[in-house]
């Protein structure tokens, strides 16, 4: 009888572990971000080339698939971003992250559902549930802003690590 129930429970507590409890399972990102210089166009600056991947990766918690690609946020102009593909979960679950900059038109504008104020990056920044993640919005001055998201599984911890890393990047 001991023996089933330590089996039973052993059985349970390896399935905890293989699950996970919803959490990601990532670490913070290490590398420092080179600068960003902002111009007249948000087009003309390459965050693929100024975000280290591996950042991302740490955020993350696994290897990208391929390197970062150019990202335009959805439907609107005048953004530049890099995308990052994750390696898929056993459940082919997808994993992703994004950083884009933005005009602040697209910070002022986006559709708040679960907002949540964020102090202490940027001049302002809020947690949002977008289309596709749980997005961090920061606004770095009057004219632009940038986002940074992580899916399947939400990293707002990693989402503001990163932000604080892009802000600090900004010149």
């Amino acid at each position: 009888m001991n023996r089933t129930i330590y089996a039973v429970v052993a059985v349970m507590l390896l399935a905890v572990v293989a699950c996970g409890s919803g959490k990601s399972y990532s670490s913070p990102p290490k590398a420092a971000v080179s600068p960003i210089v902002l111009g007249n166009t948000l087009r003309a600056v390459d965050l693929c080339k100024a975000i280290p991947q591996e950042d991302i990766e740490a955020v993350m918690g696994r290897k990208a698939v391929s390197g970062p690609k150019s990202f335009q946020y959805y439907d609107s102009p005048g953004t530049s971003g890099c995308w990052y593909e994750g390696a898929k979960d056993p459940d082919k679950e997808a994993h992703f992250g994004y950083v884009v900059l933005t005009p602040i038109e697209v910070y002022n504008t986006q559709p708040l559902v679960q907002k949540v104020d964020v102090a202490g990056i940027g001049e302002r920044a809020y947690l949002n549930n977008g289309a596709d993640a749980r997005q961090l919005w920061v606004k770095v001055n009057d004219k632009v802003a940038f986002v940074v998201a992580f899916g399947d599984r939400p990293n707002e911890e990693g989402a503001k690590a990163i932000a604080r890393l892009v802000v600090a990047a900004i010149k």
